[in-house]
């Protein structure tokens, strides 16, 4: 008899089926010491799932191989915990420490539930134990480990949940969801259904969409899916073969419905592979939705009565990949291992799609050669990774007419089966397969789906054009110019584009296409245009077309290159290849420098596509994808990171992440002291101050000499006064941010404010803190920084600053120093071109703050309305409470005197002391308590040296010894007094003179408003 097998009682989780990471959970030596009584090295577990009530019912069974590992558990050094009621609230501060310090293993999600004390009542009898349940909301440095007392720092909140309705109050309400789907499978067979006359005679007409993903089915390649209601509507239940066709057409087939209610999500709609779709209906339109028409087939989920093929012709659909006779036995192999592994039901026409290794070792074969399939090396039979898709097509199928023995009320589909109208089946052990050349048509997306952007849609829409049956009549060739950024997607966005309309895409770097000379290049460049006969209908994708102006040959002014009219010749003669072979050839380029490129070389594309930085949405989505698979803790916020990633690209969004994910190893490497491997078990989740320090090393990274646009940390505490101004700015800026729906009808908006005064009035700190409160990107540029010695330079730096701040919106840009450009004719024309664009209604989230010295100095050009029309002067205090005010700003983070009255020393200073000048003067107090705290540690180690030397401690003492060894915190503590200040008032010298006051006050006088 064998003995019983333990069991455990506890919880766990079930993640999506779309989470496809790795899992791993650590268990306690009690719970393994019971599972695993003999301490074996692996132990066969049974997981399964139970009703909340305790029944021994199993709702579904797992098993698998549980190891004892080497990985030691990490102390978890911080703890997040929500309590879930009142009562575990009030007592978790108290005894929350010694339930989790047990050093059990602990989990983020988890819920702990622990019981209380008896209470004793007024009767003096003890009521029953009360069940506290807690969350573990968030564990640092790993998501599961132990906690100890006195090292884990447990932080208590409280969240108690929704009560639920009383009708609803049941423990198991939010158990397993039992419908119609769930009970479809158990149903008997449907061979025993007869359908009604009705239901055969009335197909229903269902909207098909392509599958994203393979759902491992064993007929995946002659199923569809749908959902339960529908199924019941076709007449069929779960597993039955039905009859397929596309309304209009005569082509039949059989196919396999599947209930899947968890994917195909709305009614009237069924999903199957990509391949499958085209199999139904070839002329399947990728831009509009078609529809399938469903019967009930007389066979129900029995195998169909369908023939075997004796023989099958199979031709290479050509592609890049196929016409290389290098990959020839690899894609062979994959061939035959497809028919292998199961029967295939096919029809004549059919494609079929499979997955090839392009890194594995081929060989080559003779192409005079037409090798049978069978006669493959058995080592391409599986590939174990596929990076490349060969398309093959059936052009004959050899089979013998079955004779009907079996009676059915359907006689018309019975009888096309059994004459292979609806398929053949495929055996390996009887069909014969023969591969012979190749064949040109067109495929269908196999890849992602993605759902189309402003320049996927159109490329879509003018691909579809070039598609189009009469399209090379009209001379519709179709060559495109990407431009953009590096990162924003250009080439990914190609390969899209190649997949949906299902054509082959061929890529040549032109880097790798210049030689010693131009008439190398041209001669490559040639080689490679004409390879594109043998892959049509495909897409020839040139990256980088910048490197083509790359020659060593002087060029004589106004001449173009030679590569030029090379490259205009073989586009036209792509036009020929297409009138002879009825396959289009589409011709795309790339380039993240469209300035350098000649304009003779952007005549040859018929279209422009620029490529912008992602908007805050499409951050979010991309942001979304990346960390799919990923362990996020809870104070990360997709929406706060879209925000804080303005002007990142694709490209830059995903090295954040990386960087990120390293960020996060390494702070739970560094915090437990352990393994990496340990670490890795435990399991580490990225939070938000990883993201943060990612986001860091990204900017620096990423910045450029004009800066990178981000939010500022300024806040309105650390401005002092200036509250008219304030509020002038907010209004300004608030207004178009808060009601864009007011300058969505032609109202226009003021494009620019101009601050100007005396130097050191916070005229910057005041744009950050603008920034900071309406949560803006900051886009600081000096002057200066845009003049460049070189004609046209500066007024592209210009054109790059406001490209920058649009990427990166909503931004503000902040010109400082705006009088040294002012004055140039050039950048003040561009300058007032790019103003002028900002004013309708879609530049409503880009704001300009200038500020300047010498307002009289600017052009008044930029000073008219619609440009720098709002002024806002930013002079010297001219009150004592004024210069309290900026006083209290500065010292906010000082340690103060008890006896320092700040409004004692405002009455001390002059009024002509600027924001500049009281920063001086909070800095120089600073640095005299300093000095003089550390004249008083030097006077007390003076003292303690000419003593005798104390016990475990080096004579004479150091002042570094000192501090870090017997210092108090009053020798630490630097306080500000009266005398510091004082003494730094002395000192002071005001940085704007009397005269000079006058000066701007006179320059107010004459750009301030007339009195109303």
């Amino acid at each position: 008899m064998l003995n019983p097998r333990p069991s455990v009682e506890t919880s766990f989780k079930i993640k999506p089926a779309e989470y496809r990471a790795s899992d791993v959970a650590l268990l306690g030596k009690h719970l393994w010491s019971l599972l695993c009584p003999e301490l074996n090295e692996s132990q066969r577990v049974y997981v399964s799932a139970t009703s909340r009530q305790g029944t021994s019912h199993g709702l579904f069974s797992v098993a698998f191989w549980a190891a004892l590992g080497e990985q030691q558990p990490i102390l978890i050094t911080e703890l997040v915990v929500s309590a879930l009621s009142l009562e575990a609230y009030e007592a978790g501060p108290d005894a929350l420490d010694s339930w989790l310090s047990d050093e059990q293993i602990l989990r983020q999600g988890d819920i702990c539930t622990f019981t209380s004390e008896p209470m004793i009542n007024e009767n003096g009898l003890g009521s029953n134990h009360t069940p506290l349940q807690y969350r573990l909301d968030m564990l640092e440095p790993v998501i599961q480990g132990y906690a100890r007392k006195g090292e884990t720092r447990i932080i208590l909140t409280l969240d108690i949940p929704s009560q639920p309705d009383e009708a609803g109050s049941d423990s198991d309400a939010e158990g397993f969801e039992i419908d119609e789907g769930f009970l479809a499978p158990a149903i008997l067979s449907s061979s025993q259904n007869f359908m009604s006359p009705t239901s055969e005679n009335k197909p229903m007409t269902f909207e098909c969409q392509p599958m994203a993903e393979s759902k491992a089915h064993p007929y995946d390649d002659c199923t569809l899916y749908l959902r339960t209601t529908d199924l019941g509507r076709v007449g069929g239940l779960n597993g039955d073969w039905v009859v397929v066709h596309s309304p209009g057409s005569n082509h039949h087939r059989l196919v396999r419905v599947v209930a899947a209610d968890y994917f195909v999500t709305s009614n009237g709609v069924v999903q199957g592979s990509p391949v499958l779709l085209h199999n139904i209906c070839p002329t399947l339109s990728a831009f509009a939705p078609s529809n399938l028409s469903l019967h009930p087939s007389p066979f129900g989920s029995r195998q169909p009565t369908v023939p075997t093929a004796k023989a099958v012709t199979i031709a290479r659909v050509t592609s890049p990949i196929s016409a290389d006779r290098t990959y020839q036995s690899a894609f062979l192999g994959s061939l035959k291992a497809y028919f292998s592994n199961s029967k295939r039901l096919v029809k004549q026409g059919d494609l079929i799609a499979v997955g090839l290794n392009s890194d594995v070792d081929n060989t080559t074969f003779d192409e005079t050669e037409q090798p049978e399939v069978q006669d493959v090396d058995q080592k391409y039979m599986t590939p174990p990774r596929a990076d490349e898709v060969v398309f093959f097509v059936i052009t004959n199928i050899e089979h013998d007419v079955m004779s009907g023995t079996e009676q059915i009320s359907n006689h018309d589909s019975y009888l096309d089966s059994t004459l292979g109208e609806l398929g053949c089946w495929i055996d390996p052990s009887i069909t014969r397969l023969i591969q012979t050349g190749g064949e040109h048509c067109r495929i269908p997306d196999v890849g992602t789906y993605f759902h189309p952007g402003d320049h996927y849609g159109k490329l879509i829409s003018l691909c579809s054009a070039t598609l189009l049956r009469d399209a090379v009549d009209y001379n519709l060739h179709l060559s495109v110019l990407l431009k953009g950024a590096r990162g924003t997607g250009k080439f990914t966005t190609a390969c899209w584009v190649a997949q949906r309309i299902g054509m082959h895409i061929l890529e040549i770097n032109c880097y790798d296409l210049v030689g010693e000379n131009d008439t190398k290049t041209e001669g490559t460049l040639r080689a490679r245009f004409d390879k594109l006969e043998e892959c049509s209908p495909c897409i020839l994708l040139l990256r980088h077309i910048d490197g083509l102006a790359q020659t060593t040959q002087a060029l004589e002014t106004g001449k173009e290159s030679v590569l030029t009219a090379v490259l205009r010749e073989c586009i036209d003669n792509v036009q020929n290849s297409w009138r002879i072979s009825g396959h289009p050839i589409m011709v795309f380029a790339t380039t993240a420098e469209a300035d350098r490129v000649p304009m003779g070389i952007l005549s040859c594309f018929k279209h422009e596509v620029a490529f912008e930085a992602p908007n805050e949405a499409e951050r979010h989505e991309i942001l979304r994808s990346l960390l799919a698979e990923s362990l996020l803790a809870p104070d990360v916020s997709l929406s706060k990171l879209a925000t804080e990633t303005a002007a990142l690209v694709a490209g830059d969004i995903a090295n954040l992440v990386q960087r990120a994910e390293s960020t996060s190893i390494q702070r739970a490497s560094r915090i437990s002291n352990c393994s990496e491997a340990d670490v890795m078990a435990a399991g580490v989740a990225m939070t938000a101050a990883d993201f943060e320090t990612a986001l860091d090393k990204a900017r620096v990274a990423y910045s450029e000499s004009i800066g990178a646009p981000k939010i500022p940390n300024v806040s309105w505490d650390d401005v002092g006064g200036l509250a008219a101004v304030k509020s002038d700015i907010l209004d300004t800026i608030q207004l178009p941010l808060e009601h864009p729906e007011l300058f969505a009808d032609g109202l226009k908006k003021r494009s620019g404010i101009l601050l100007y005064g005396p130097p050191g009035t916070g005229k910057t700190l005041l744009a950050k803190a603008v920034a900071t409160s309406c949560s803006l990107n900051f886009f600081s540029v000096k002057g200066p920084e845009l003049l460049n010695m070189y004609i046209g330079e500066s007024e592209a730096n210009v054109r790059r600053v406001f490209q920058r701040a649009r990427d990166a919106k909503p931004c503000v840009i902040f010109f400082d120093e705006l009088d040294s450009v002012g004055v140039m004719d050039r950048i003040v024309s561009q300058l007032l071109a790019e103003l002028d664009g900002m004013s309708g209604g879609s530049g409503a989230d880009v704001f300009v703050i200038g500020a300047t010295n010498r307002p009289d100095l600017l052009d008044p050009a930029l000073l008219r309305p619609g440009r720098f029309d709002r002024m806002l002067y930013l002079g010297v205090s001219d009150t004592h409470a004024a210069q309290l005010n900026i006083l209290t700003a500065l010292t906010r983070k000082f340690r103060l005197d008890p006896e320092l009255d700040l409004a004692h020393l405002a009455e001390q200073c002059p009024f002509n002391y600027t924001g500049a000048d009281f920063y001086a003067l909070c800095s120089d107090a600073m640095l005299n308590a300093m000095s003089r705290k550390a004249e008083a540690l030097e006077a007390k180690l003076a003292l303690l040296n000419s003593q005798p030397g104390l016990d475990d401690h080096p004579h004479p003492l150091t002042s570094q010894y000192y501090l870090a060894e017997l210092a108090s915190p009053e020798d630490i503590d630097v306080l500000v007094s009266q005398s510091d200040f004082d003494l730094a008032l002395r000192s002071l010298v005001p940085s704007v003179s009397q005269s000079e006051m006058d000066h701007y006050a006179h320059i107010q006088q004459r750009f301030s408003r007339p009195p109303e």
